[in-house]
């Protein structure tokens, strides 16, 4: 079930894995960008949910700032939130995967397990994981 949809990405909660996930369509503006993280925030709170599958293999090269962002502010909340397992499905672009692990390198949660994947069904599996 969808749940958002804009121009340059969808979000739906996958019932069976018990998680959130955002799939990129395109290179977000920032705005665009904060907008997704922030909205997939909002239903992993009101599902109460703990797993997040992020599909970013259209995302592109993530901008110095919005990765500022989601360290400083993005991922602090979502630790509060409750998330406890993340999922990156990645791309080959070496842009991509390099913005990608910048943000994780500095997340600095204790009890949010993270991998990253080539394949959103993969990604599926390992996050259903209990």
């Amino acid at each position: 079930m969808t749940t958002f949809q804009n121009s340059v990405a969808s979000i739906v909660v996958n019932q069976t894995a018990g998680a959130v996930e955002i799939h990129w369509a395109q290179r977000p503006t920032s705005a665009e960008f904060r907008e997704v993280l922030s909205k997939g925030l909002e239903i992993i709170q009101g599902n109460k949910l703990q797993r997040w599958i992020g599909d970013v293999r259209q995302l592109g090269a993530i901008l110095d700032e919005d990765q500022k962002w989601s360290n400083e502010v993005w991922f602090p909340k979502a630790i509060e939130a409750g998330i406890k397992r993340m999922a990156v499905v990645i791309a080959d672009d070496i842009f991509n995967q390099l913005s990608v692990e910048e943000i994780m390198s500095k997340v600095e949660a204790v009890d949010l397990t993270s991998h990253y994947f080539s394949a959103i069904e993969e990604a599926r599996e390992w996050v259903a994981v209990k």
